[in-house]
């Protein structure tokens, strides 16, 4: 039996294989549809492909992970931690002026969009803090 050398992609390949079987039994049960068949093939092909990699190719964190050295992960830190302040702070100034134009205005769409991203910068300092535990525990 063959290792498997690529998680993301075995995990990909089970998912969409899981789907493919979902779309299959929607079509038995309730008769062919066209976007049924053309969901059916997509995810079996993209199943086929996901599975074929995970037990051939490692993953492109691995094969990265060769060719880099101290400074560039460090570049990689640096870089990466640049992107997600940059990211955080547009999406809390966009979430600002989405209040600010909801109390000028008084459109729904302002105070949707505002929330909405709020709840964004919500689930990304819960990432940030989950990955941050994770990898003070785990080194």
């Amino acid at each position: 039996m063959k290792r498997i050398k690529n998680k993301r992609a075995f995990a990909t390949g089970v998912i969409t294989a899981a789907g493919a079987l979902i779309c299959a039994a929607v079509i038995a049960a309730q008769g062919f549809q066209p976007r049924l068949a053309i969901s059916l093939l997509l995810l079996a092909a993209w199943s086929a492909v996901s599975l074929s990699a995970a037990f051939t190719q490692k993953g492109a964190a691995e094969r990265a992970a060769a060719f880099t050295d101290e400074r560039d992960r460090y570049i990689i830190q640096r870089s990466s931690h640049a992107a997600l302040m940059i990211s955080g702070y547009l999406m809390f100034g966009a979430c600002f002026i989405g209040l600010v134009l909801y109390g000028v205005f008084k459109y729904a769409v302002f105070l949707t969009i505002s929330a909405t991203l709020c709840a964004a910068l919500i689930a990304m300092f819960a990432a940030l803090l989950c990955a941050n535990i994770w990898f003070e525990k785990h080194g």
